[in-house]
């Protein structure tokens, strides 16, 4: 796999829980490390297929906001596994390339999945939510990002 090319990949929702990524690519011990994307906000406006109501996680423009999130080292396979899961060639999300801040204010261009498939008035179901706030805890998120999570106004799975 050394000889594979590599990409990073940005997750801010769900997949930001390590064992959630590393069983949908297959592969243990992935290379990752914390970043952000400035002028960006977290929202769970993308319409969930199976129930009315719940959304998942997706990104919008937005002056002064900050989404944190984890940066995954992939291959393309691994990358085109992703794909699958966030259905992309039936129009759910579509893979962007934008610039992640990580360590020393140093950026990496990094793919990051965008909700095609949208909603106003939408909310998380408590379990995606845990989910989402698991993987910020494991990856040592900053605190007051966790408990903005942590107040998110969620609906129960239907």
């Amino acid at each position: 796999m050394a000889s594979e090319a590599s990409c990073w990949y940005f997750a801010y929702g769900s997949n930001m829980n390590v064992r959630r990524m590393e069983d949908r690519v297959r592969r243990r011990g992935i290379e990752r490390k914390l970043g952000y994307i400035q002028d960006y906000k977290m929202v769970f406006n993308k319409l969930a297929s199976e129930s009315k109501g719940t959304g998942y996680a997706n990104i919008i423009p937005q002056s002064g906001a900050i989404v944190y999130g984890v940066l995954y080292k992939l291959t393309e396979k691994e990358m085109k596994t992703l794909d699958k899961y966030e259905r992309v060639d039936e129009g759910h999300y579509q893979r962007k390339k934008l610039e992640i801040t990580v360590e020393e204010n140093e950026q990496v261009t990094a793919y990051v999945y965008v909700a095609l498939r949208t909603k106003e008035g939408l909310r998380p179901t408590q379990d995606y939510l845990k989910c989402i706030i698991e993987g910020a805890k494991e990856n040592g998120l900053p605190q007051d990002y966790i408990q903005q999570l942590e107040t998110l106004e969620t609906v129960q799975a239907a």
